[in-house]
């Protein structure tokens, strides 16, 4: 990504650096106070919202872009104040004109010559900030859709459409609820800017030592305490922040030294990071930006999404702990030393109130608010806990703070989402979105089961370099309707994408998360993504089983559910046992072999696969334990 390097011949652009320190400040404090003011307060047109908010996170970022990696001591570059400016006057120009733009009909009233140059100029500088903070990939994508409908209606057969001149192209992509201002904006600006918001302001509080901490006294004192630690204290920031990079980020800093210090090897310390970073974004009760956008394309509401993503989340979870669990018997791993663990009771009791955020935020979203309500009474609530302790309060300076570092922490999403309306904007106009769609159900044999994969690895592929939601919204787009042909419901098939786009964050060879993870672990970044998809290893099955048995959804009467949930958990060791070749001993190849395939079916809903799952277990276990009684000695070892 070009925001991780220098810009040749960049000059500070202000003479006095703690100038520009200020104005940014200014900037991203009135970002976060004018979002808080839209989203909670104010009743403001859609439109023009997301416009403003838009063109204050570009100018936010040109200017910072520079200072921020330099820590002030450079900064923007003439071009960088040069967009800066543009989107500024750009911004102006679409806040007076709004109510002419709010009553125009697309693509019948004509534009004027302003019209299409502040619409191009928005239009550009969005692709160059998405290319600074998000990478080539998407640009490319994305300027590939801009050429086809531009230049579509002159392909032959069925992927052609009528023609469409540049006046209507920026009229759609700029000026309607149809491309950079459509739903994957509107999300960001409200949904996903609330709940970064609030994981940094529980960050600033004290709230994130607090979980730190907890996750070493909850985990600290089992064999390889340093590797569940780790894993433990990402999923509870995962689950808030929902980013995996994010989150492998600042938890990493910590869990990564820990481990290796402990005697767990680089990859090993960075992969146990990645993955459980990046099963925050499919953790309720917050999961991701992407369960957001799922909740705004499908219709359906938000908390059903997270109820149905519980177990399945739990899974992946269990999954992880128990192949850390058989890595650690393997390598005779130590817990953490008893000073280094606190005691959960006295933790508690000094900490309790950072617990109250998550526990009204969880239950408000059951009571049926919506997401923004419940972002902001917790973070309201966050603000009001740290005040308990008086090495914990968050004064206005430390919130001032935190109103900018949500901000710059925003950029990133914005950039992905206005570009990813575009993508959603041109299949919208072009009609490509039910080819592509019928080229998915040729190219599956209008079956089942071919249709999952090539929907996963398209997930995958697009992730590769993509954040969560572009990913997301493209195949959700392509995809999705194709899946819901074939007979699957619609909260199954986008979950099965969600899954999947959240999983190319450690899938190689563009696996950002084992990345963040790498830099930290000083490790090879393939490496740490093919340990990483391993103990990840859950989350490629559990999809495909919650689209032929929803039971895992819990969906379903509650003895089916039960026993689904029963048989997943015990599958789920099973197979964790026999990747990780340990059980009660080291296990043999054929008993590897037959830990993985009794693991599979019993993490199969159904009475004979799972039948067939717990004789392959039950055979395992009895082996193990006459070995273990000395009268089995083991052959072949691995």
């Amino acid at each position: 990504m070009d925001m991780t390097q220098q810009g040749s011949g960049a000059t500070p652009a202000f003479g006095d650096r703690p100038l520009l320190k200020k104005l940014l400040s200014v900037l991203g404090v009135g970002c976060s106070l004018f979002q808080l003011w839209a989203i909670v307060f104010a009743e403001i047109d859609p439109l023009l919202h997301r416009a403003i908010f838009l063109v204050w996170i570009m100018a936010f970022a040109f200017l910072s872009i520079r200072a921020h990696r330099s820590e002030y001591r450079q900064g923007p570059s003439a071009i960088e104040i040069a967009e800066a400016l543009l989107v500024i006057v750009a911004g102006g120009y679409y806040v007076l004109q709004f109510d002419r733009i709010l009553s125009h009909w697309p693509m019948i009233d004509p534009m004027t010559g302003l019209d299409l140059f502040f619409g191009a100029v928005i239009l550009l500088v969005l692709l160059d900030l998405t290319r600074r903070v998000v990478g080539w990939p998407v640009v490319i994508i994305t300027l590939l859709f801009c050429i086809y409908a531009l230049a579509g209606d002159r392909l032959g057969g069925s992927f052609s459409h009528r023609p469409f001149s540049l006046a209507e192209f920026i009229d759609q992509m700029v000026y309607t609820l149809n491309g950079i201002m459509g739903t994957p904006l509107g999300v960001a600006a409200t949904y996903v800017y609330m709940f970064i918001l609030f994981g940094v302001v529980l960050f600033h509080s004290g709230g994130g030592e607090f979980f730190l901490e907890l996750a070493k006294s909850i985990a600290g004192g089992a064999r390889g305490g340093a590797a569940k630690v780790a894993v433990v204290a990402c999923g509870l920031f995962g689950m808030i922040s929902g980013s995996p990079t994010s989150d492998a980020v600042t938890t990493g800093t910590f869990t990564i030294p820990l481990m290796k210090r402990m005697g767990y090897r680089a990859a090993e310390a960075g992969a146990i990071v990645a993955v459980a970073a990046t099963g925050g974004s499919i953790m309720p009760p917050v999961m991701g930006s992407a369960a957001f956008l799922m909740a705004e394309f499908t219709g359906i509401r938000y908390v059903q999404i997270a109820i149905a993503g519980a177990v399945p989340a739990l899974l992946y979870y269990l999954g992880v702990l128990a192949q850390v669990h058989f890595l650690a018997l393997k390598n005779n791993m130590t817990p953490l030393e008893q000073e280094s663990r606190p005691q959960v009771l006295p933790l508690l009791a000094k900490n309790f109130q950072f617990l109250l955020p998550l526990v009204a935020l969880t239950w408000m979203l059951l009571r049926g608010n919506t997401p923004t309500q419940a972002a902001a009474v917790a973070l309201a609530l966050t603000v009001a806990a740290s005040w308990v302790r008086r090495e914990s309060r968050m004064g206005l300076r430390k919130i001032l703070s935190a109103l900018e570092e949500a901000a710059r922490a925003g950029v990133v999403v914005v950039a992905a989402t206005a570009s990813a309306g575009i993508l959603v904007g041109v299949i919208g106009i072009t009609g490509a979105g039910g080819k592509f769609s019928g080229l998915l159900f040729q190219m599956s044999g209008e079956t089942l089961f071919p249709a999952l994969v090539v929907t996963m690895i398209v997930c995958i592929i697009l992730g590769m370099g993509m954040p969560v939601p572009s990913a997301y919204i493209l195949t959700a787009v392509v995809a999705g309707p194709a899946l819901v042909r074939l007979g699957i419901p619609v909260l199954s098939a986008h979950l099965f994408i969600v899954y999947f786009s959240v999983m190319s964050a450690i899938t190689p060879p563009v696996a950002v998360a084992a990345f963040a993870a790498a830099g930290i672990a000083g490790g090879s970044p393939n490496e740490i993504g093919f340990k990483a998809v391993k103990l990840g290893i859950v989350a490629f099955v559990v999809p495909f089983m919650f689209i032929y048995q929803p039971e895992i959804l819990l969906r379903g009467n509650p003895l089916s559910v039960a026993l689904a949930v029963a048989t997943a958990t015990i599958g789920v060791i099973a197979l964790a046992a026999g990747l990780e070749g340990w059980l009660l001993t080291r296990l043999a190849v054929w008993e590897r072999g037959l830990a993985i395939a009794g693991g599979l079916l019993m993490i199969k809903p159904g009475i004979y696969t799972d039948l067939g799952g717990l004789a392959c277990v039950a055979a395992v276990l009895t082996w193990q334990l006459r070995r273990r009684a000395g009268m089995a000695p083991m052959k072949t070892p691995t």
